[in-house]
């Protein structure tokens, strides 16, 4: 076996173990054989594999692959960083943002002043209902009816406006639950 992939998938376990395996000296570089692969996984898995349930990240970092597990990993990294964005940007923050356009400051000026991103403000808009319904109000509130928007005239003349697709005041195509629903649909596809 030449990757690690192909060792994960022989030995029925993820590529991040067989990459711990590595660190830890238990397999060399490769290539390998089947019988090297599966020698570092009974060394690992002595007594009984995990106890953890299948679809929890306990049973994923233990080295199990399955679309239960895989999922529960991956919803677990989004919340994670869900969190770390809401934290980069907290409520009080926000809230000062909001007032700042309600207050005819332009939007990049505020953003200046408060030492924020776009990035920092669009992207927690995608996933944060909470968050995206004030700024979507407050963006639509106070858009100049003299700009054509999502157009780079209007972005020098300060709209927020990215796209000319675009049907929500901050630029993003559609509404947050616009955004959820296209999500749920391609996952079911």
């Amino acid at each position: 076996m030449r990757s690690v992939r192909q060792a994960a998938a022989a030995s029925g376990v993820s590529p991040f173990v067989v990459r711990r395996w590595i660190s830890q000296g238990m397999l060399d570089e490769p290539p390998w054989t089947l019988d090297e692969v599966q020698e570092a996984r009974d060394t690992e898995h002595r007594g009984p594999r995990s106890q953890a349930a299948h679809g929890s990240t306990a049973r994923w970092n233990a080295g199990c692959s399955c679309a239960n597990c895989r999922t529960a990993h991956s919803d677990d990294g989004r919340a994670r960083k869900r969190a770390t964005a809401q934290a980069r940007l907290p409520a009080y923050v926000r809230q000062r943002l909001v007032a700042a356009i309600y207050a005819g400051q332009p939007f990049r000026a505020a953003l200046r002043n408060l030492g924020l991103t776009s990035n920092q403000v669009f992207g927690l808009s995608k996933t944060d209902e909470d968050w995206s319904t004030p700024l979507e109000a407050s963006l639509t509130v106070t858009r100049r009816d003299d700009l054509q928007h999502a157009t780079n005239a209007a972005y020098v003349a300060g709209c927020a406006a990215r796209s000319a697709g675009s049907t929500s005041a901050s630029g993003w195509p559609g509404t947050t639950q616009q955004l959820r629903d296209q999500t749920d649909k391609s996952k079911k596809v």
